[in-house]
């Protein structure tokens, strides 16, 4: 009973039952409104289905543990141009083939809507981890 006791109490402290994926706000909106009450950044990544460099990232930098645990410091909102080009028009981020810049592009908004920075391409979880330090410095 002892050490099914001491088991349960050290659940937490070794994650079990945390979240380990990044929490993606889907509406545009919806953000704007976390990002005045919180006082956080927005992170948009514009990508699509049929990107390689898009899925690689979502395979392997927003999987990472250090993005994850760096996520909660930010809204995450992930906009695929294809379903929402009226998004990324607005924002001039579209992929290549729509006339845009390329994806996958990562935006960095604050709660007036201003640009803080933004990235093309892919970016491996070291390479993001610093723009977001960065973006957290500015």
């Amino acid at each position: 009973m002892k050490k099914l006791l001491i088991i349960l109490l050290c659940l937490p402290l070794i994650g079990f039952g945390q979240s380990q994926e990044i929490i993606w706000e889907e509406n545009l909106d919806s953000a704007f409104n976390l990002a005045s009450l919180s006082n956080k950044i927005i992170m948009i990544e514009f990508m699509a289905e049929w990107c390689p460099p898009c899925k690689r990232m979502e395979k392997e930098t927003f999987s990472n543990d250090k993005i994850i645990n760096k996520s909660n410091e930010f809204i995450f909102v992930k906009v695929d141009v294809d379903k929402n080009q009226d998004i990324a028009k607005e924002y001039k981020r579209n992929a290549k083939k729509y006339g845009g810049i390329g994806i996958p592009n990562i935006l960095f908004i604050d709660k007036d809507k201003n640009i803080v920075h933004q990235t093309v391409g892919f970016l491996n979880a070291n390479q993001l981890t610093a723009v977001m330090d960065s973006v957290l410095k500015k």
